[in-house]
C-alpha cells in the first residue's frame, strides 16, 4: 500500500528527509515518468515510465516525440497504460525505508517504481523490457518496499 497523499495533479515532487533524494512525477501531456535524483541534488539518476496520455504509437513513430520523453510504444505498453485523465486519481509517493528507492501510486496502487542503484525503473503497464524500463515484478517491489 502506498504512502501519504501528495496531491492530485500530474506534476508532483517530494524530497525524502533522510536520503535527500527527490522524486518527481512529470506528465508532459503525452506521457508521464517517475524520476529519482541523486542524494541532496536535483540531478536525475533514474527514471521509470508510468503511463501514456495518448494511445500507444507504433515503434516507428517514437522519434517524432523527441526531445521530450516519448510515450511507450505499441507492443510495450498494456492497454491499461493509456491514462487520458490522470487528475482523476490521488497520486502519492511511496519511499523505501532508507529513502533510496521510490514508487508512484494512483489511488493507493503502485504503478511504477525505481530501485536504488538501477537506472531504469519498473512499470505495472509494461509488457516487456525495453527503452521504457522493466515490466512489473511483485517480488522486486515487495523486496524494495517491505511491509512493516
Amino acid at each position: 500500500m502506498c504512502g501519504r497523499d501528495v496531491n492530485d495533479t500530474p506534476f508532483l515532487t517530494e524530497r525524502h528527509g533522510e536520503s535527500g533524494r527527490r522524486a518527481v512525477l512529470e506528465d508532459t501531456g503525452v506521457a508521464a515518468y517517475l524520476y529519482l535524483s541523486s542524494p541532496d541534488s536535483d540531478a536525475i539518476v533514474a527514471d521509470a515510465w508510468v503511463y501514456n496520455r495518448i494511445e500507444a504509437p507504433t515503434i516507428d513513430k517514437i522519434k517524432a516525440y523527441r526531445p521530450d520523453p516519448p510515450p511507450a510504444a505499441e507492443g510495450y505498453a498494456t492497454a491499461d497504460g493509456y491514462l487520458p485523465n490522470p487528475a482523476a486519481y490521488a497520486w502519492t509517493f511511496e519511499w523505501a525505508p532508507d529513502g533510496q528507492s521510490v514508487a508512484i501510486c494512483a489511488d493507493g496502487v503502485a504503478l511504477a517504481f525505481i530501485r536504488a542503484g538501477q537506472r531504469s525503473g519498473f512499470s505495472r503497464h509494461l509488457l516487456r523490457s525495453g527503452p521504457w524500463g522493466e515490466p512489473w515484478s511483485d517480488d522486486v517491489y515487495e523486496a524494495t518496499f517491505p511491509r512493516s
